[in-house]
């Protein structure tokens, strides 16, 4: 569904498009603001928007409604199960490849981004929602309800199977939705972080 709004003289669109139905330019303009936003990792978007191959189940994609379809702002969401402890599974949401074009920036954006995110996620019965983000990021995170998981240890598993801890460089956050508190223990993403 299309939802209209403007910012100043800017009429903006926000849908929520699932993975199948992402045409190929918008792959490509969708990867052009991933590499303007993140030109430390141009090389990797430039070729793929899936950081660490890990593919979205559908994206928020947030463009200019002036017909040239410029995408503003976009985050994907995953879907994943985990594990804690070895035993106890996890069905959770994640968000990555968040971005919003810098000429845009302090307008709200990331709020109607979340807003978008948690109408798409809240009938799938997620126990909570995972993110990673810089340090710097907490703060804007946690504005929107996301929490720091500190009580737990996280690996990711790599294609052969190793497992080893996150980059200490992100944090990891969880979004409660049937589950209240993240539960302490060692998580096991049951694959790469995204």
């Amino acid at each position: 569904m299309d939802i209209p709004f403007s910012i100043g003289c800017v009429v903006l669109k926000i849908e929520i498009i699932n993975e199948k139905e992402i045409t190929p330019d918008l792959d490509l303009k969708i990867r052009e603001g991933l590499c303007r936003s993140f030109p430390q990792y141009a090389d990797t978007f430039i070729k793929t928007r899936y950081w660490n191959g890990i593919l979205p189940v559908s994206s928020i994609v947030l463009t200019s409604d002036d017909g040239s379809s410029t995408v503003i702002a976009h985050a994907g969401i995953i879907k994943r199960e985990i594990l804690i402890d070895g035993n106890d599974r996890l069905s959770i949401f994640g968000i990555q490849n968040v971005f919003i074009q810098p000429d845009f920036r302090g307008q709200g954006l990331l709020g109607q981004l979340m807003r978008e995110i948690l109408k798409a996620v809240e009938s799938g019965g997620y126990d909570c929602g995972l993110l990673f983000c810089v340090p710097e990021l907490e703060k804007v995170y946690s504005g929107f309800s996301w929490e720091k998981i500190s009580n737990a240890s996280i690996s990711a598993v790599d294609n052969e199977g190793l497992v080893s801890p996150i980059s200490a460089a992100n944090i990891a956050m969880y979004y409660p939705l049937r589950i209240r508190e993240f539960p302490e223990g060692d998580v096991n993403l049951q694959g790469y972080d995204w």
